[in-house]
């Protein structure tokens, strides 16, 4: 679909594309959230894709149903981190 087609659609038609729209992407977030999660345990090491914690190896406290707390290894810290940024090192 592109431009010109999008404007020859009236305001009731847009918002109804918009919201199925809004739904695949919910859709496809919680199972891409929930696949990651099946996948974390208490205990294992990993890192995370943020400048923050850039180089920094984490151990994971706990899995919540969205987050994860996890602590520094080799340091002090502990944060809550979004299971989408959370990668496993092999």
């Amino acid at each position: 679909m592109n431009y010109s087609q999008l404007n020859q659609m009236s305001l009731e038609e847009l918002r109804s594309l918009n919201s199925l729209v809004v739904e695949v992407i919910k859709s496809k977030r919680a199972m891409a959230t929930f696949e990651k999660k099946q996948e974390l345990r208490a205990g294992m090491t990993v890192k995370v894709n943020h400048p923050k914690l850039m180089g920094k190896q984490l151990r994971i406290e706990k899995v919540n149903r969205t987050k994860a707390s996890l602590k520094v290894l080799n340091g002090f810290g502990s944060y809550t981190v979004p299971l989408s940024m959370i990668e496993i090192l092999g």
